[in-house]
């Protein structure tokens, strides 16, 4: 639909979209048509195109972090601790 001369352009999707997509649009999981949604969404409106900025800074820095090892050992320890605990507190709390 072509905008008049004049006209505000309005995006088709909101805020809370931005929010619910933001990962599947940075992972590039979206349909063209919502991507393009999105990518006006994001020309027009400020607080969500920094929004999803410091989504995409969070993932690229989280990306960075060295992977966790799993210890085996650990998880064994973990699962008996948390079973004593649970045979440890009353019913219902």
């Amino acid at each position: 639909m072509a905008q008049e001369e004049g006209q505000p352009i309005l995006s088709e999707i909101t805020c809370q979209e931005i929010t619910q997509w933001v990962s599947a649009y940075l992972d590039e999981h979206v349909a063209d048509e919502r991507k393009r949604h999105i990518a006006l969404h994001l020309a027009i409106c400020a607080g969500c195109e920094t929004y999803v900025k410091q989504i995409a800074t969070v993932r690229d820095v989280v990306g960075l972090l060295p992977k966790a090892v799993k210890q085996p050992a650990d998880s064994q320890r973990l699962r008996q601790a948390f079973v004593a605990r649970a045979k440890r507190s009353p019913a219902g709390g």
